[in-house]
């Protein structure tokens, strides 16, 4: 009888597993040894190299960056600027309209206020328009370098000086042409057929470093092509980059040039002077002041924008004077032409004849019509014109007044025609006035049409 302890079928099971086991056994493989890795030994001078090259390439995408910077901030600007400047056009395009509308809803005693205080008043608020100081990319100006000075003298400031000459044989009819800006133009005459330039540059900051890159980064350049002699100020460009909290710089002219020759200046933030000349000149000055001698030629043009109303002019003779946002004093004008807004020109003797443009601000004022003036012609808005006949000839005036004022001095000026009368009934925003000073009868002749304007015969 055969004996049954083990059932065969869980004898093959756990034969199975043993053998299973010893063949997992076998093949399992011995863990691989840790491996070094073998890291390359770098010298001084291959580290030195690589970090100088690293560090110039950082450099260069820093530049990059700030131009990046710069030229979007110059975009965003410019748009910003175009955009405040339709804006303004779009206010005071209809404003004498607008207002003529609502002085006819309000009646007659707001016209009579309005229309005799709004020139004055309106014409103050624009007093502190021009600034004293500001900057152009990062250099500085200021209109009073008191403070400055003091910074350089304490050796806060660091200031270099840079200077330049260049002479040139003209003729007659060859012109000088500068274009400058931060800085002053002084012209001298001689007698010698030539011109000469002498320039002076100061540069400041309180980094020696960015001084340098101003003074080697600006020049003078200067060229004659065919009778134009030019010279023009070219400024250091830093590309937006601030390397100092301040930089300044100064860019002085003195000229020596003939009377006869013609000029042509361009001065931004800085003064102009000039001599007697009897060349043509054409002289614009944007933020600062000119001072000038007696300009005879036929053809003379100034034009001045943002100054502090220190301008002034010892003669002028025939051509056109343009004031934005500025005001001069002329000692003698004849046959003015002329263009004001929010400004004023003052004329202490008038000559030959006048046609004048005024847009707000103080207006124009004449202090003697001279007996040779045969013609005056104003059109005046949201201003003031000033007349003194004390010492003048005799003159028939037309002067319409449309939501403003006309006073005048009853022993000088005799009105024969006043439209509507003061015996009508109602009332009107517009006012004609029809008369003579002096004497009746005479060819002279004065036109002033005026709205929002005082209109004042002393």
């Amino acid at each position: 009888m055969e004996l049954k302890i083990f059932n065969r079928r869980m004898f093959a099971l756990i034969a199975g597993i043993a053998l299973s086991i010893i063949a997992f056994a076998q093949s399992t493989l011995a863990m691989p040894q840790t491996v070094t890795p073998q890291t390359e030994q770098l010298d001084d001078k291959t580290y030195q190299k690589q970090m100088a090259d690293l560090q110039k390439q950082m450099s260069n995408l820093q530049k990059q960056m700030a131009k990046l910077r710069m030229d979007k901030s110059q975009q965003k600007l410019a748009a910003a600027s175009k955009k405040r400047n339709e804006q303004f056009k779009m206010k005071f395009k209809d404003f004498g309209k607008d207002f003529k509308e609502f002085g006819k809803k309000f009646g007659k005693d707001f016209g009579k206020t309005f229309g005799a205080d709004f020139g004055k008043n309106f014409s103050g608020s624009f007093a502190g328009v021009v600034p004293d100081s500001g900057s152009f990319n990062t250099m500085s100006f200021s209109t009073d370098s008191s403070g400055y000075s003091s910074t350089v003298n304490s050796g806060d400031q660091v200031e270099k000086i840079k200077n330049y000459s260049k002479t040139y044989s003209v003729d007659a009819n060859d012109v000088l042409q500068i274009n400058n800006s931060f800085g002053k133009i002084t012209v001298n005459t001689w007698a010698k057929n030539e011109f000469k330039v002498d320039v002076q540059m100061k540069f400041g900051s309180d980094n020696a470093d960015a001084v340098d890159d101003m003074i080697n980064g600006s020049s003078i350049e200067d060229s004659k092509v065919g009778s134009m002699v030019s010279f023009r100020t070219k400024l250091y460009d830093n590309g937006g980059n601030r390397s100092s909290r301040h930089q300044s710089i100064e860019i002085n002219y003195t000229v020596y040039m003939p009377a006869g020759n013609p000029i042509d200046i361009n001065n931004k933030f800085g003064a102009v002077v000039l001599p007697d000349l009897s060349g043509k000149a054409f002289i614009k000055v944007s933020y600062g002041n000119l001072v000038a001698g007696q300009l005879s030629n036929a053809q003379n043009e100034i034009d001045l924008r943002f100054g502090d109303g220190n301008s002034s002019l010892s003669s002028f003779n025939n051509g056109k004077i343009s004031v934005a946002y500025t005001q001069i004093k002329v000692g003698s004008a004849n046959n003015l032409d002329a263009e004001i807004k929010f400004g004023g020109i003052n004329v202490e003797r008038l000559k030959g004849s006048a046609d004048v443009n005024a847009r707000y601000g103080d207006g124009f004022r004449v202090g003697t019509i001279d007996k040779s003036v045969k013609s005056i012609n104003v059109d005046a808005q949201f201003t003031k014109i000033r007349f003194d006949f004390k010492q003048s000839e005799n003159f028939n005036f037309d002067v319409t007044t449309k939501f403003g004022s006309f006073s005048y001095d009853d022993d000088q000026v005799k009105v024969t025609s006043k439209l509507p009368s003061d015996d009508d009934r109602g009332w009107s925003s517009t006012k004609s006035y029809k008369g003579y000073v002096g004497k009746a009868g005479s060819t002279n002749r004065i036109v002033i049409d005026a709205s929002y304007t005082d209109v004042s015969f002393n």
